[in-house]
């Protein structure tokens, strides 16, 4: 026992003791020990620690208050030292090292994970026997942090080593193993009990075997590692624990006091143990705690209803030794898993006595049910405390024994509560003053709820380090981290006061691997060095070896619930940069701590472009080897997206996406390095590097600037470690850095040799392409990695249905841009190259092979050209957005230009071949067929010229015949697509005849391009007559081609031949006679229309001859003369006019309405009065209106556009000038009647035939009646008011269909000139009065000139008669010849003699 009053440094041994001589004498041991076989320990090996302050340990110093039931020192200050100037065994020829050496040595340990909270390292002291052995081999392990050691036990030996920093590294590895006696009859028993007792020089060793309850105690572990077994049993002490029954056995053992411990037995017994007698000399001796006093009652109860017989508790949870009052007192505070509190005062003589017992199960239970752990069905749960500490207070649970109930103790309790396979853990705050129990803090765990059981060895052990705001919960397999921080004031936090519960603090549970069979066998609390305001403990892991939880300080500036909150972020840099680097930690996440999707891809992003820029606080920034820190992210983001896929619900395929780019732009940036690497080590010394160089290009803003005054000086490492992520800004600098080094060095008067730029430029096509190729084929390989099916990828291209889907880094504008520039410029140089002779002045011509390989990476840099332009097409026509459509449908449009453009650069420097396999793998038939075709085409024009050797014509004609060969191939595998390219070449090229002499194989094909496309009904009509024989086909074909003729003569033609190759269908029954009519009738109704075209060319003929070939001469005179007056103040019809007159000049075809407006515009002034044209053109026009408008069924087309040429016919006179009618004679008025557009109309049209009325049916009309007017009588001027005046008027005909408003506006006004000018004519003209008499004065004159014309043809006739009669009296008189028949000296019409033999 402990000697009252006594110096900590003679704890051990009373100084006024009588010097033993015998072969008990420690001296005498020292002096045997030397002949012994060298240990495992040396000099350093029990040389304190700079920092030694016990923190819940004992140390060998004045009893004083505990920390988690064990002992700690009193003050604050440094712990008592020792002289170890003697130790009992010394490793022979080690070396001593001073304290400040050790100080400052690396204590090896290695980091399993980091946050901003907490850290875990394994530290490097851990045996390899004890790492090695997992589930086959159990250990019960015991930690002295006070002293820096610790010891794990099996059946039959135990480990010693020191684990704490300043350990020597080659003392750290050899730990000391010690042979344990009274080895267990079965390997199933209990492993012995082992504590190790501080003490000097060097601490000693405590064994019990818990069934056997035998006691082995060597005051040295020098003596406890004596290989000499005798020796080993003669120098420990030895003793049993009386009165252990059958079945019973130790489950645990602690400190209680200097020399004495408390051994808690299964059957709820606790055993009072002392290892030294009163005299100091080491013995055994054990008691077990009995009740002696009286069983009286009190606040807290009596004994009968807590020891069963014989001073037994049931299933005691823990044993703390409390502080103490006296010298050689000492208290105990014992709790059951049932809530009950006995506190113990101990002797040093193993007297003790219980001083009083408190139930708290009730209050324990009130309060988890007050803040929901539990629900209101209490009986369904099964509740029990676990384990207990005592927190620093102003009192402790000693000092109540002494201050009669003034003081409060209190106490950190863990309990649990299981129902159905769930367990539920509580941290509460027990205070206890005055006989009562007041819980004012519960602390429920809600990360952890894996069961245990309460009767378990493994139950959980709570750590609260001294002065410490962390909470250690050491589960068998996981850690958990609860802080016990004080609140912040706030509404929320004392709301949660209020219901006992505290306000969410941070908790995070450190889980092992389940199915590795670590477990814990022993932890301890950690003694912080002097003035660091973090805790720590240490556990130890069988399989594994001892890891250290460290919590930091809370940061300033850091707000509680910053610090309380564990992020989704947090757990998967954990997973990420930790989880594949070791085995122990297991980072798949609990079911209790679940995070939403939105949070975990948020989290995901961020953490994938802090790995991309290298500033995630897990990466470090500098190193040798740029191709290890690449790979390191690399295999980052791979961890990533593998634990995000195996422990987190499905993200959206646009985060996945984004996380894919990121790995492929590290895939990238690894392909980039070596491909920099290549170009340093194969450049001449005076040149440079582009990448160095284009990185110096790029902006600031578009990159992480070098710190000079940090000395960093590569800007090329320097951004593949912070800027890789902004590799799609990197791409487009290329072409840009060529193009700004190639203008200094002109600037510099120093140009470029052409191998300088050559090697440039062929950096640069290895750049783009090891990026992009990388990256695609990164993409390839891991797109189920990351979740997105091979259904999502065309051409490595992504497909997404539906907006969202963020833009490709791969084909941004800049990049597709950049690639086909880089493309064009190589082609452009090898061309420029080619004309200058490909050589410079001082002769430094660009290498032949270096051209060569830079021309292969040319058709490779074509090839993904294609690729990201597809790409980005791709992603455009999948947006829901119908703008970013249609600008995909532009930009696929372009990119077929650039693809063809680019295969036909690829063709002029030499690469035909992969040219065809591009336009192959692309499907670009127009592509292949402009390769194919130019080179066959250059070849033959090559052999015409004839001016090659003969092994160059075989070349030529094999290449011709290899290129004949792909376009016959073509026709087989392709089809009608090829069919349709190849011909459209063709086509273009104005080469279409030669169509027509292909050869069988293509006929069907050739059919089928020319009638599927229209453009070539011009020649398609002689393949079907001369090659199909379909009169029918041709006869459409050249009803399609007149449509497309823009000059009269053309038109006239097509539809003659359309109407014979009509006439022929109906003869070899190709076409139904019917329908045959019905077409040929529509033939000569646009005939008429071009008749009509062609009568007015002719009249203005002569007008024009005066402007010889000018055109616009030509329309300036016709205008001039014929459209001066009438549309003068008309802006819409006069520029109509001009477009009109202009085409009739250039005799191009005009539509039926504008030259119906051409000929109703004309002024009634220029013309000829007595011409035909005047008096017949409105007519025409009228009839042109019936025949071709009518015959589209659009009445109210025909009708406006009738009514307009009849307002115009009557305005083209001053019917208020002939309306006055004073002082003329009626021969006056009826010649200017008779000389008005009116009159003339009518007059024309009663003296033509009928034209044909036509209704929808379209039948055809029979040819009767010769008056026009009879079925579609004159309009009377007021029916013609308002007739396209308005805009609604215009729109009721088709043919202002897609006319914008504003136009038909213009249009309007001028109608509505024409209108008011009728209105003049009906008022003051009273046009509606000499309407009836106009029209009955043009029959009369037409029936009158009919009758002249009549009484001519009689008189005529007359005179034909008489003069046939004096011809045949004359002939008869001259030939002898009577000729009785009057016609065979025939006359003709103008009554000339018809001559015949």
């Amino acid at each position: 026992m402990f000697l009252l009053g006594a110096p900590a440094t003679t704890a051990l041994r009373n100084p006024r003791r009588r010097q033993r001589t015998g072969s008990e004498d420690s001296g005498a041991v020292r002096r045997l020990s030397k002949r012994l076989k060298r240990s495992g320990f040396t000099s350093e090996t029990f040389k304190p620690l700079q920092n030694t302050s016990a923190n819940g340990e004992l140390c060998i110093r004045e009893p004083t208050p505990s920390v988690n039931g064990l002992l700690r020192d009193i003050d604050s200050g440094s712990p008592a030292t020792h002289d170890h100037a003697s130790l009992a065994i010394r490793n022979r020829g080690g070396k001593n090292l001073d304290r400040e050496t050790r100080e400052h040595k690396s204590d090896g340990s290695v980091e399993l994970t980091r946050n901003d909270t907490y850290s875990v390292s394994r530290l490097a002291t851990t045996p390899a026997q004890f790492q090695s052995h997992r589930g086959s081999v159990k250990w019960q392990g015991q930690l002295a942090p006070g002293i820096g050691y610790a010891v794990a036990t099996t059946q039959v030996e135990a480990l010693v080593w020191r684990y704490k920093q300043g350990a020597n590294a080659s003392d750290a590895s050899k730990p000391l193993i010690i042979r344990l006696p009274h080895a267990a009859p079965n390997a199933k028993q209990p492993l012995p009990l082992a504590l190790l007792v501080p003490s000097s020089p060097e601490p000693g060793l405590l064994i019990v075997r818990p069934v056997s309850g035998k006691i082995t105690y060597w005051e040295t572990l020098s003596s406890a590692a004596n290989v000499d077994l005798n020796r080993q049993k003669q120098q420990a002490i030895q003793g049993t624990i009386v009165g252990l029954a059958s079945g019973e056995h130790a489950t645990n053992i602690i400190e209680a006091e200097p020399q004495g411990f408390l051994i808690t037995i299964n059957s709820g017994k606790i055993a009072h143990l002392s290892i030294a007698d009163p005299d100091g000399k080491a013995s055994i001796s054990a008691q077990i705690l009995r009740d002696t006093r009286a069983h009286d009652g009190g606040i807290f109860g009596s004994l009968r209803n807590v020891f069963g017989g014989g001073g037994s508790l049931r299933n005691v949870a823990a044993v703390k030794a409390s502080n103490t009052v006296h010298k050689g007192q000492r208290g105990c505070i014992i709790g059951t898993s049932r809530g009950l509190l006995q506190l113990w005062e101990l002797n040093w003589n193993l007297a003790h006595s219980l001083k009083y017992e408190v139930d708290i199960k009730a209050k324990l239970l009130d309060s988890i049910y007050n803040i929901g752990v539990i629900p209101c069905d209490r009986e369904s749960q099964r509740f029990g405390v676990l384990d207990f500490v005592i927190l620093p207070s102003s009192a402790t649970g000693q000092e109540l024994i002494s201050s009669g109930h003034r003081s409060i103790t209190k106490l950190l309790v863990l309990t649990v509560a299981s129902a159905a396979g769930d367990s539920r853990y509580t941290l509460h705050v027990v205070e206890i003053a005055d006989g009562t129990v007041d819980i004012p803090v519960v602390h429920p765990i809600s990360c952890y709820t894996t069961p245990t059981s309460l009767d378990s060895s493994s139950k959980p052990t709570l750590l609260v380090p001294n002065q410490s705001e962390t909470a250690y919960v050491i589960f068998e397999e996981a850690v958990v981290l609860v802080s016990l921080e004080e609140v912040p004031d706030s509404p929320d936090s004392q709301l949660r006061t209020e219901t006992a519960k505290a306000p969410d603090q941070f908790q995070d549970v450190i889980d092992f691997h389940k199915e590795k069979g670590y477990r814990v066998v022993g932890c301890a609390v950690d003694i912080p060095e002097k003035g660091y305001k973090g805790s720590a403990c240490t556990v130890m892991v069988q399989g594994y070896g001892l890891i250290k939880v460290s919590v930091a300080p809370l940061e300033e500036g850091l707000t509680f619930s910053e610090r309380a909150t564990i992020t989704a972020q947090t757990k998967l840099e954990q997973a990420v940069f930790y989880g594949p680097q070791q085995s122990l930690l297991d980072f798949s996440g609990r079911p209790e701590v679940q995070f939403a999707t939105e949070e975990v891809e948020d989290a995901a992003i961020r953490i994938s472009r802090s790995i991309a820029s290298s500033s995630s606080m897990h990466l470090s920034t500098a190193g040798p080897s740029t191709e290890q820190h690449l790979q390191r992210r690399a295999t980052a983001l791979s961890d990533l997206i593998k634990h995000l896929s195996k422990h987190y619900q499905p993200m959206r395929p646009s985060i996945r996406w984004k996380l894919l780019w990121e790995a492929e732009k590290m895939a990238a940036a690894k392909a980039i390095w070596r491909c920099y690497c290549d170009a340093v080590a194969s450049k001449p010394k005076e040149e440079k590097v582009l990448l160095h160089e284009l990185v110096e290009c790029i902006s600031e803003q578009d990159k992480t600037e070098n710190q000079p005054d940090e000395h960093e000086t590569d800007p090329v490492r320097h951004w593949l470690v912070h800027d890789v992520w902004q590799l799609q800004i990197l791409l487009p600098w290329v072409t840009k850095a060529l193009n700004l080094l190639y203008e200094e060095s002109l600037e510099d008067n120093m140009p470029m040799s052409s191998a300088y730029r050559a090697r440039l430029i062929s950096e640069a096509h290895d750049l783009q392409l090891v990026a992009l190729q990388t990256a695609y084929g990164f993409r390839q390989d891991n797109t189920s990695l990351y979740g997105l099916s091979e259904d999502t990828m065309m051409l490595n291209v992504p497909i997404e249905e539906g907006s969202g889907m963020p833009e490709i880094w791969t084909s941004t504008p800049l990049v597709c841009e950049a690639v086909r520039t880089l493309a064009e410029h190589f082609q452009e140089f090898v061309t420029d190259l080619d004309s200058h002779n490909s050589s410079d002045e001082e002769g430094n011509s660009a290498p032949q092979k270096l051209l060569e390989k830079t021309a292969q990476s040319n058709a490779r840099l074509v090839d993904m050209t294609c690729k990201i332009h597809t790409e980005r097409v791709c992603l455009l026509q999948a947006d829901d957005n119908l703008v970013v459509r249609q600008q995909g449908q532009e930009l696929e449009r372009l990119s077929n230009t650039y693809r063809r453009d680019l295969l036909r650069g690829l063709v002029n420097i030499g690469l035909y071949h992969p040219a065809i396999k591009l336009g192959e793998k692309y499907g670009d038939m127009e592509a292949l067929a402009e390769v194919l075709e130019s080179e066959i085409q250059t070849s033959q024009e090559d052999l015409d010229n004839n001016l090659m050797a003969g092994e160059e014509t075989d070349e030529v004609c094999a290449k011709i015949a290899l290129c004949q060969g792909f376009v016959d191939k073509y026709f087989v595998k392709y089809g009608e697509s090829w069919a349709n390219a190849f011909f459209a070449r063709f086509v273009d090229q104005g080469r279409i005849s030669q169509l027509l002499v292909h050869g069988p194989k293509q006929r069907m094909h050739m059919t089928s391009f020319l009638r599927s496309h229209p453009e070539c009904a011009a020649f398609s009509w002689i393949n079907e007559v001369a090659v199909e024989g379909n009169f029918a086909a041709a006869a459409d074909d050249l009803g399609r081609a007149q449509k497309q003729a823009d000059t009269v003569w053309a038109k006239k033609v097509q539809l003659s031949m359309s109407k014979l190759a009509t006439l022929a269908a109906v003869t070899n029954k190709q076409r139904d006679e019917d329908l045959a009519t019905l077409v040929i009738h529509h033939i000569d109704c646009r005939a008429e229309v071009l008749d009509a075209q062609e009568q007015l060319y002719e009249y203005l003929k002569p007008t024009m001859r005066r402007a010889l070939n000018d055109t616009p001469a030509k329309v300036d005179v016709v205008m001039e003369q014929y459209f001066k007056r009438f549309v003068k103040a008309k802006k819409a019809l006069r520029s109509a006019m001009k477009i009109n007159v202009k085409k009739i000049a250039e005799e191009k075809v005009l539509d039926v309405e504008d030259l119906v407006d051409t000929i109703s515009l004309m002024d009634e002034d220029g013309l000829d009065p007595d011409g035909d044209f005047a008096a017949g053109r409105f007519l025409t026009a009228i009839k042109l209106v019936r025949s071709c408008i009518f015959e589209t069924g659009e009445v109210a087309r025909r009708e406006l556009m009738e009514k307009i040429i009849w307002r115009r016919c009557i305005i083209q006179d001053n019917w208020s000038k002939i309306n006055r009618t004073e002082k003329k004679g009626d021969a006056q008025v009826e010649a200017e009647t008779v000389a008005t557009a009116l009159f003339k109309t009518l007059r024309e049209g009663f003296k033509s035939s009928r034209f044909h009325a036509r209704d929808q049916s379209l039948t055809l009309p029979t040819n009767t009646n010769p008056d026009v007017w009879d079925d579609y009588p004159p309009l009377k001027p007021s029916s013609l008011l308002g007739s396209g005046t308005t805009v609604g008027s215009l729109r009721a005909s088709s043919r202002y269909d897609l006319a914008p408003d504003n136009a038909l506006e213009v249009i309007a006004r001028d109608l509505s000139i024409e209108d008011g000018v009728l209105q003049i004519c009906i008022g003051e003209g009273r046009l509606e009065k000499w309407w009836s008499g106009i029209i009955d004065a043009a029959r009369m004159s037409v029936r009158n000139e009919a009758d002249r014309v009549g009484e001519d043809n009689s008189r005529r006739r007359e005179t034909e008669r008489g003069f046939r009669n004096q011809m045949n009296r004359d002939h008869k008189a001259l030939w002898g010849v009577n000729t009785t028949d009057g016609d065979e000296l025939g006359l003709d019409e103008e009554g000339d003699v018809t001559m015949g033999i």
